[in-house]
């Protein structure tokens, strides 16, 4: 791809992005009943629009900068130091959640029969004790659990990636870890099974625990809440 044409790209997305901005903002203005209300919702309007013109400019400039450094990388290293960029991006992009993974891992079914209320803290500690344990991924119900994930019980629901879960049904934990320690880690999460149920004696916990030779994680949805990187800013 010619250098020009990325940067015709952004500029066409650019445009098409302020004139939509543009048009909705015309589309939402009725001229014929201005009133000193209208007036000051028109200047918010006005103050919102100049502050999103400002970000649209901001993450322009941004991919121009970006765009030169592809440029300056490929004219230095060619398409090898390309690869080397991409992959590095595949990579973090891996461990934060946002990618499908499979691998060797364990499987761990969890249900509360007595009173059909699993505890929220029963969830964290086998999530607990699998991160000390290396695992490099983990999903509870297929919910990608990242930094900002919460697992909260609330009344009779269980919330997970802010996903409302029956606290009655079936809960099922993934996890990726190191199969040279197969034996090792199962002998340690049955031994957190056996203190959970010594320890919640009045209640009715079911919990079967099993290694597979190629479990599947999902990656963080993408309409998830904490999918979203806007709030963070890189300090410089």
């Amino acid at each position: 791809m010619k250098k020009g044409t990325t940067r015709k790209i952004i500029i066409l997305i650019t445009t098409v992005l302020l004139g939509l901005t543009v048009a909705l903002s015309m589309k939402g203005i009725n001229q014929g009943s201005i009133t000193s209300r209208n007036v000051q919702e028109l200047q918010n309007q006005v103050i919102d629009y100049q502050r999103k013109n400002e970000e649209l400019n901001d993450r322009n400039f941004q991919l121009y900068e970006y765009v030169r450094y592809l440029e300056t990388a490929l004219e230095s290293g060619g398409d090898e130091e390309l690869s080397h960029i991409i992959d590095e991006k595949e990579r973090f992009a891996i461990f934060a959640g946002m990618r499908d993974v499979h691998n060797a891992g364990v499987v761990i079914e969890l249900q509360e029969t007595k009173e059909g209320r699993m505890r929220d803290s029963v969830l964290r500690q086998f999530v607990n004790e699998l991160s000390a344990l290396g695992a490099q991924a983990i999903s509870i119900n297929d919910e990608r659990k990242v930094a900002t994930t919460e697992i909260r019980a609330n009344g009779d629901e269980m919330i997970i990636n802010g996903i409302v879960y029956d606290r009655a049904a079936p809960f099922t934990i993934k996890a990726i870890v190191d199969p040279t320690r197969e034996s090792y880690t199962l002998s340690f999460l049955d031994s957190v099974k056996n203190q959970i149920v010594g320890e919640l004696v009045d209640e009715h916990y079911t919990i079967t625990i099993k290694a597979e030779p190629d479990v599947v994680i999902k990656a963080l949805s993408e309409d998830r809440i904490r999918y979203n990187l806007e709030l963070l800013r890189p300090v410089k």
